[in-house]
């Protein structure tokens, strides 16, 4: 019925549909929206990070080869290092370096929201690359299929990445006492977790279904930490930027050490080189 172009570019527009749905869903959870023209400009900015990362790829990817890893050790390094960290870094950056800046920038769900917002912008180019590659080179019904697995993996993963990324960078930006704890773990949790994400995704020792089970756990939390926030905006316990309510974090102090344990016996064969 449709040209090749032509079906070329309405799966480009697919591969950005459960981008903008996730987007335009987490603005809306946001009592008080922030201005669209900063959220569409961080989102473009999360696109533009693709550059960098492009440019760093082959110096990482070099510094493996030299390495010499085998095995686990390379799918470790693969996953964590030239996947996770690369990615995550350059969007916590940009929060860190222009979100936080803003003056706009006022309330905890704002970190929530900025956060998802660049994250998609690298999803929503990266589902772009690995669609129409796809399309091109095995045909329609091979895009299809990725357009399918990725919408609910790999872009549901980056937002979530996001999600938890802009709650720890929300915690030191509203609660002064742990400013260096918390902007540390704004990147180490969103890179554990996209890394144990590629981990399951490259290491033939682990099922695909784990891939389920780890996004629905963080989807719950996610959830939550969303429900949570527009509470205590309705309830009107914050200010400005001056917080009244203390949150019980145990549930987070359990889930980082959880996470940084998996990070750890995940990375057991690699420091071996070191």
């Amino acid at each position: 019925m449709f040209g090749s172009q032509t079906s070329l570019a309405l799966h480009s527009l697919a591969s950005i549909i459960p981008v903008l749905i996730i987007l335009f869903y987490v603005y809306k959870r946001d009592l008080f929206p922030e201005p669209p023209r900063i959220v569409i400009s961080t989102f473009f900015l999360g696109v533009a990070s693709i550059l960098p990362i492009q440019l760093l790829i082959p110096v990482v990817e070099g510094i493996g080869e030299n390495l010499n890893l085998q095995g686990e050790d390379y799918y470790y390094y693969l996953s964590f290092i030239r996947a996770s960290f690369l990615e995550e870094l350059f969007k916590w950056l940009i929060l860190v370096l222009y979100c936080s800046k803003l003056n706009e920038f006022d309330e905890p769900m704002d970190a929530l929201v900025y956060g998802v917002a660049v994250s998609l912008g690298f999803a929503a180019f990266e589902n772009y690359q690995y669609v129409s590659s796809y399309f091109i080179n095995d045909g329609a019904e091979a895009a299809k299929s990725v357009l399918i697995h990725r919408s609910y993996t790999a872009i549901l993963l980056h937002s979530l990445c996001g999600v938890f990324m802009g709650f720890y960078i929300r915690e030191a930006i509203f609660r002064k006492e742990n400013y260096k704890l918390n902007l540390f773990l704004s990147l180490f949790y969103p890179v554990c977790l996209h890394g144990f994400y590629d981990e399951i995704i490259f290491s033939p020792s682990f099922s695909s279904y784990w891939i389920y089970i780890l996004l629905g756990l963080l989807l719950i939390r996610a959830i939550y930490l969303f429900q949570k926030e527009r509470k205590l905006q309705i309830s009107g316990l914050f200010e400005g930027n001056i917080k009244k309510h203390n949150y019980i974090r145990n549930s987070e102090v359990i889930l980082m050490c959880c996470l940084t344990l998996l990070f750890l016996v995940f990375g057991l064969q690699f420091f071996k080189f070191f």
